[in-house]
């Protein structure tokens, strides 16, 4: 990996430069890291980079030509230029790992009271450690240089990296060493056992208790950790999989989609997530037996799901069951319970060109015999009659996402502007199925 820091303080970075990561993954030559010093683009003896803010005001501002023309000397087409900044997006884990994937980064520190607003167009995105003011970009792009480069590969052996806090939306859980037993304070009996898949169980409930004490934000965020790990693993791995067989509106994609949907409609709700993970997961699958009433034929396969017995009570069967019925856009009346509204406001996703999308796909595959223009009537048709002031859809409790959604259907519905978005989707299918 390429790393290029333009910082106007690169004496900072001289310890960091000797760091055991670092260091190593620069001499195997796994890492290409230079600084680059702002203030040689400076003119003049005193090499000035900043300046004080029109329109008054305290502090001083670094100038906007020699920042960009440091740029222009290292940015090459597959640089991906980050500007560390208060008013960046939050780093997370995973922008470690999705910036671990690239070949170049290019990090530019800002400092003082920030920088020239016109060059942040010039950058890729901005990206801040935190919710607190740092006297420049250095440290931070020392932290995000450190937690990038342990997670390509051949930097750390990989197993060092799977289990660490954050990883899978936990902290990690306590760990212990030597000597066992510290004046009657001793490690836990579990992990002087020797039984592994006993160990790996405690290690996960210690991380998600103290994930619950300590970070309660991430749970909120994130409820499918709530599930219980042998539930989900049966899952992942019994169920899931008849999807793979489906068309692309039923499919596995889909399926996962809706379930990420069901745990962010819940985030604020005292509901059973195992539950809603579990309707979520079967709501489509009777979709094999066809289309017409897959509601029915997919709840009648959960509820004769036994293997389901080991989590759930008979009575939880069937209020899973009469969720999965009640799930469909074209019911119109109101879900029997809380977990039946949560499966259909998820299955809804009233992403607007997803849903083109979705209507374009089914036309295809029932009726490969017709035109374009035929097609094109039908799709209009049928998101009129579901989607327009007048149609079926309903949703049945808050969600923004698909209010805001269905509010740009119908707009588009008004003005026409929707007709030449699906002219769009038929021929690029009709495209890939040349290909």
């Amino acid at each position: 990996m390429k790393i290029r820091i333009l910082s106007i303080c690169p004496e900072q970075f001289d310890s960091f430069l000797k760091t055991p990561l670092i260091s190593r993954n620069m001499a195997s030559g796994l890492l290409d890291l230079k600084v680059i010093d702002i203030r040689d683009y400076a003119e003049g003896s005193f090499r000035k980079v900043d300046d004080s803010p029109y329109g008054g005001g305290p502090g001083m501002v670094m100038r906007c030509q020699l920042v960009l023309d440091a740029l222009k000397d290292v940015r090459s087409e597959s640089s991906r230029t980050i500007i560390l900044s208060p008013i960046g997006q939050p780093f997370r884990q995973e922008d470690a790992h999705r910036l671990s994937m690239e070949e170049e980064l290019i990090l530019i520190c800002g400092h003082y009271e920030g920088m020239d607003a016109r060059i942040y167009q010039y950058a890729d995105e901005l990206i801040s450690i935190g919710d607190y003011i740092l006297t420049g970009g250095e440290l931070p792009s020392m932290a995000i240089t450190d937690a990038v480069m342990r997670l390509v590969d051949g930097s750390m052996k990989k197993e060092s990296t799977e289990e660490e806090s954050f990883e899978e939306g936990l902290l990690e859980y306590p760990q212990y060493t030597r000597p066992a037993d510290l004046d009657g304070d001793k490690v836990p009996e579990i992990l002087l056992s020797g039984d592994h898949e006993a160990i790996r169980k405690w290690r996960h409930d210690q991380a998600l208790e103290l994930t619950k004490e300590r970070r309660p934000d991430l749970i909120r965020k994130n409820k499918l950790l709530l599930v219980d790990e042998e539930l989900k693993e049966y899952i992942e791995e019994e169920v899931l999989p008849c999807y793979r067989e489906y068309e692309d509106g039923h499919g596995i994609d889909h399926i996962r989609k809706v379930i990420r949907n069901s745990m962010e409609l819940i985030s604020d709700l005292d509901v059973d997530v195992s539950i809603v993970y579990c309707v979520a997961a079967y709501h489509d699958i009777g979709i094999r037996y066809g289309r017409d009433d897959h509601e029915t034929t997919s709840a009648k396969w959960l509820y004769e799901d036994r293997k389901l017995e080991r989590w759930f009570t008979k009575e939880q069967k069937i209020l899973m069951k009469e969720a999965i019925e009640d799930h469909r856009a074209s019911r119109k009346e109101k879900p029997r319970s809380i977990y039946g509204c949560i499966i259909a406001e998820a299955d809804r996703d009233v992403d607007p060109e997803t849903v083109i999308e979705r209507c374009v796909s089914y036309a295809l595959s029932r009726h490969p015999e017709e035109t374009e223009e035929e097609a094109c009537s039908r799709i209009l048709r049928h998101i009129q009659e579901k989607y327009g002031e007048e149609g079926y859809l309903k949703l049945w409790m808050p969600s923004k996402k698909n209010e805001e959604g269905l509010a740009t259907l119908r707009r588009w519905l008004k003005n026409g502007e929707i007709i030449p978005k699906v002219r769009r989707h038929l021929e690029k299918r009709n495209r890939e199925s040349v290909l």
